[in-house]
């Protein structure tokens, strides 16, 4: 039971690689909903507000006005800014690395191969210098990948 669960699991996170064109596509997307999202959000708010919401807010806070309203939304908005900024961007990009990394990266293929070279002549350097008498150190290399 437990090999079929662990099998499961595999099958549904595994991903595709697939063209950019749909990403490409989402991506433009989303750049320019964001343009268009901040007014139409003020849009619905006005309308309900106008629609049913004066009357109920007015009736706990008679000075409420639709100028309140406005400046309720835009500091809404700017705390909600703000927390995107500070913690659901860069979780977004963390993951994006991540996606990046695993699935066709040219970089990380052109690093991998400069590593290998890299690791090559190290190999060679050692023997070198094992040959002159030389006392070989090996250097501290963090990995963090």
């Amino acid at each position: 039971m437990k090999s079929v669960v662990k099998t499961i699991k595999a099958k549904l996170a595994h991903q595709m690689n697939t063209s950019p064109f749909i990403g490409s596509l989402i991506n433009v997307y989303s750049s320019t909903a964001i343009v268009f999202t901040p007014l139409t959000f003020l849009g619905v708010a006005t309308t309900l507000y106008g629609l049913w919401g004066a009357d109920a807010i007015q009736a706990w806070l008679p000075w409420f006005t639709f100028g309140h309203l406005i400046g309720v939304l835009v500091i809404f908005v700017l705390v909600l800014m703000v927390f995107f900024y500070k913690v659901i961007i860069p979780s977004m990009y963390a993951f994006q690395m991540q996606q990046q990394y695993k699935h066709r990266n040219p970089l990380v293929t052109d690093m991998q191969a400069v590593l290998e070279g890299q690791e090559k002549l190290s190999r060679r350097l050692g023997k070198i210098e094992t040959t002159m008498g030389i006392p070989v150190e090996e250097p501290e290399v963090e990995n963090k990948g």
